[in-house]
């Protein structure tokens, strides 16, 4: 990780912030608009006042003018959890380069972003099911930790992310953004996991890695193809009009994919794992409306 993330590079990424869809209640004290009033810097509403009340936060103009009292009340601003999901079956091992070396890198960036924005940052391994889990961290000083801990884990293993991300309900610590970071290539699909951190009150981003042969495959001939994860082989022959199949039913899953995202009010960004790393996040990202 910090042979990726330079001193330049993280200048950069340190202008860009995590855009959040909807408000949500944080734990600690951050930079977050919460639901929640209080008396932070920007105002939110009046309400009658009560005995008891701060004195200090009455509206006296108001009172001026109506001879009642309003209490000023502010956005409390909030801390918030980003859960990091991060796909490490073996199939994220494929391709050239690796889909998961992408994966790890912004699973890093994302992290580095929250953690210096003071939120907190878990990280969460996925494959047949919940693989690892690191529990929120808060603050500069735990961003080591979590670059550790993404590095560290292992590759291996099938892929099932409906059963990975739906095992996260043990440990869910409550409500927040939760990043997914998957090639997608899971036979039993993924969308029922992403509705599930839904209802856990997730605010979902999706960025799904391919290989350059999987987004263009140049193959031809008779080939012998094998599973990466399950060992399984079938013997094939390469035509133009096969390549056009293939093409025509990746187009059709991506359409797929990004109106089940667009539904749901859920981002989804389709990433190649040969594309320029600082392009995605200073550029791709932000186009997409991820960061701002």
């Amino acid at each position: 990780m910090d042979k990726v993330f330079d001193q330049e590079f993280l200048a950069k990424l340190g202008r860009l912030t995590l855009q959040v869809r909807r408000i949500m209640a944080g734990r600690n004290s951050g930079e977050r608009r919460s639901p929640h009033k209080g008396h932070a810097v920007e105002f939110a509403d009046f309400r009658n006042y009560v005995g008891g009340d701060d004195f200090r936060h009455i509206d006296w103009n108001a009172y001026a003018r109506t001879e009642k009292l309003f209490l000023k009340l502010f956005m409390e601003e909030q801390d918030l959890l980003l859960t990091i999901f991060l796909d490490l079956s073996q199939s994220m091992g494929w391709g050239e380069p690796a889909k998961e070396r992408l994966a790890r890198q912004l699973a890093g960036a994302f992290a580095y972003l929250a953690l210096a924005g003071f939120d907190r940052v878990a990280v969460a391994a996925c494959a047949d099911r919940l693989q690892g889990y690191l529990p929120p961290v808060r603050g500069r000083p735990s961003l080591q930790q979590v670059w550790d801990f993404i590095a560290g884990l292992p590759l291996g293993g099938l892929t099932d992310l409906n059963t990975a991300l739906k095992d996260f309900g043990r440990c869910a610590p409550g409500p927040g953004v939760a990043l997914v970071v998957s090639d997608l290539l899971s036979p039993h699909g993924f969308q029922e996991g992403l509705k599930y951190l839904q209802y856990l009150k997730q605010d979902v981003i999706l960025l799904q890695v391919l290989s350059p042969d999987e987004l263009a495959p140049a193959l031809h001939g008779h080939l012998r193809l094998v599973d990466s994860e399950t060992g399984d082989a079938r013997e094939i022959t390469v035509t133009a009009g096969l390549l056009k199949a293939y093409r025509r039913r990746l187009e059709e899953f991506t359409r797929e994919t990004r109106a089940f995202c667009y539904r749901r009010g859920m981002a989804f960004v389709q990433l190649g794992s040969n594309e320029s790393f600082e392009d995605i996040i200073l550029r791709t990202l932000p186009r997409a409306g991820v960061f701002r």
